[in-house]
């Protein structure tokens, strides 16, 4: 175990003072003391402010304005970044246990993956992750770990509204084949409900435009042979997605047929 790295942790927020409380304490129970946190809020009108005071022996960093989104703030605090390794967390969100920043520190990457609880259901990683993997599955930034020179070359694209955090990971492994290391630990509690899973529909667009802006053309016909949607069948499936009232409907038809088609098809048909 590395105990000689360096951590920042850096955290999202905007009006959601209870939720940063949460995170604050759950950083504050970290047994691991080599470790910053920088706080980015949206310039929040809330009792935000009132909370980082009660936290300033953790706190490295406050800034508080205005943003134009969430990937916005985390480039923003990127600037502030001094630690080996950075991750994100929105607030809320908590760290697994006291010890995640020495688990992390068992493993060697240029970017290190974990599992997370989200919104009360475990997302597993597998202990190697290829890119199909990755753009299949997604991750969450919570249980991503990147080293800071990785992230400060890469940062969060803001023209992907949904799923540059994807891509900051997506893009150093496809352009710099750098070190994804992935631990199957438990690293983070999410909330849920994230932008990106209420617009599931807008998060399969920018997950096709990352595969045509990023994979080589060689496997990139590899990959959409054997992706779950591939480009040909996109565009289609998010029409349908609009009529998803329908889908118990043609779901209980499917059954019904999948029942006769077993049941009755050795019946012989009278001739006449």
């Amino acid at each position: 175990m590395n105990t000689e790295r360096t951590y920042t942790i850096i955290i999202v927020t905007r009006n959601n003072a209870a939720g940063l409380e949460r995170t604050l304490r759950s950083i504050r129970s970290l047994q691991y003391a080599q470790k910053e946190t920088v706080v980015i809020d949206g310039a929040s009108n809330d009792h935000t402010k009132d909370v980082v005071s009660n936290y300033k022996d953790i706190i490295t960093t406050f800034v508080s304005e205005k943003d134009t989104g969430i990937y916005n703030a985390m480039n923003k605090g990127i600037k502030y970044v001094k630690g080996d390794y950075v991750v994100f967390m929105n607030a809320g969100d908590c760290f697994a246990d006291e010890q995640v920043l020495s688990t992390v520190s068992a493993y060697d990457g240029d970017i290190i993956l974990g599992s997370e609880s989200y919104g009360g259901k475990l997302r597993l990683v597998k202990k190697e992750m290829t890119l199909y993997d990755l753009l299949s599955v997604g991750i969450n930034h919570q249980s991503v770990y990147y080293r800071r020179d990785v992230l400060q070359k890469y940062g969060f694209d803001e023209s992907y509204r949904l799923t540059a955090d994807l891509k900051s990971v997506v893009e150093p492994l496809v352009k710099d084949r750098i070190k994804l290391s992935c631990t199957t630990d438990l690293l983070a509690i999410c909330e849920g409900g994230g932008t990106s899973e209420v617009r599931w529909r807008d998060t399969l667009v920018e997950n096709n435009r990352m595969v045509d802006e990023l994979i080589d053309p060689f496997y990139k016909d590899d990959y959409l042979r054997f992706a779950r949607i591939n480009n040909g069948m996109l565009q289609h499936f998010i029409v349908l997605s609009h009529f998803r009232s329908l889908f118990p409907l043609l779901k209980l038809l499917s059954k019904l047929a999948r029942f006769i088609n077993k049941n009755f098809k050795h019946i012989p048909l009278n001739d006449h």
